[in-house]
């Protein structure tokens, strides 16, 4: 077998893989691996992933009330602490331990453990009070989520009158969703659609709750 012929199969078994996992990701989605999580901060996905310029158009304000959800290893947990300053407050939830565990371990680190409060506990029902939430982040996770609906409609309960949803997807994540299926699944809970923010490799879509 040539060189040549043998990268082609070798790119052909590389995209053929990822096809099938993708597919398999449609068929049953599920949250992303506990033990790859070191790499949710990896040097090369904090290129198109840095937590201040995502969070930046969601405008996250000092004293507001802040959701994680799907916070991961608190990549932008940290971030979303710093922007609501010390009299906000941010609650993050995962539906896995060890993410919790390194979400912690980084928000002490960072010296701010005070102003978040985590959950263990999955998206359809959140330990907290109806319209007590300015704003929900979703980043990379609601594609992960069997029932997104379901979710949906639990962000609508605790999200105050006029707070905002930011739901974010990236294409290297073998649960990516697109523009197209984020903004119907927003729409078909009620959601008003307040604009997108990207390219398809990497963006995100904001909505509002009127009432």
């Amino acid at each position: 077998m040539g060189l040549g012929n043998l990268l082609i199969r070798c790119v052909g078994m590389t995209v053929g893989a990822q096809v099938g996992t993708r597919i398999a990701h449609r068929i049953r989605p599920r949250p992303y691996p506990g033990p790859l999580r070191e790499l949710l901060d990896h040097p090369l996905r904090m290129r198109y992933r840095d937590p201040v310029s995502t969070l930046g158009p969601f405008g996250i304000g000092p004293g507001e009330t802040a959701l994680d959800l799907g916070c991961g290893t608190g990549t932008f947990t940290v971030e979303m602490a710093r922007q609501v300053g010390s009299k906000g407050r941010v609650h993050a939830v995962d539906i896995q331990a060890p993410m919790i565990d390194a979400a912690r371990a980084k928000v002490e680190s960072a010296g701010i453990a005070s102003r978040v409060s985590f959950h263990h506990c999955g998206a359809y029902r959140l330990p907290l009070e109806r319209d007590s939430v300015d704003v929900v982040v979703a980043i990379a996770s609601l594609s992960e989520m069997p029932q997104p609906l379901f979710a949906l409609e639990e962000i609508r309960r605790v999200l105050k009158a006029g707070g905002r949803l930011a739901v974010s997807e990236e294409m290297p994540h073998t649960g990516y969703a697109l523009q197209r299926t984020v903004r119907r699944w927003q729409q078909e809970v009620g959601f008003r659609y307040g604009g997108l923010r990207g390219t398809p490799f990497c963006y995100s879509l904001l909505c509002f709750k009127d009432e």
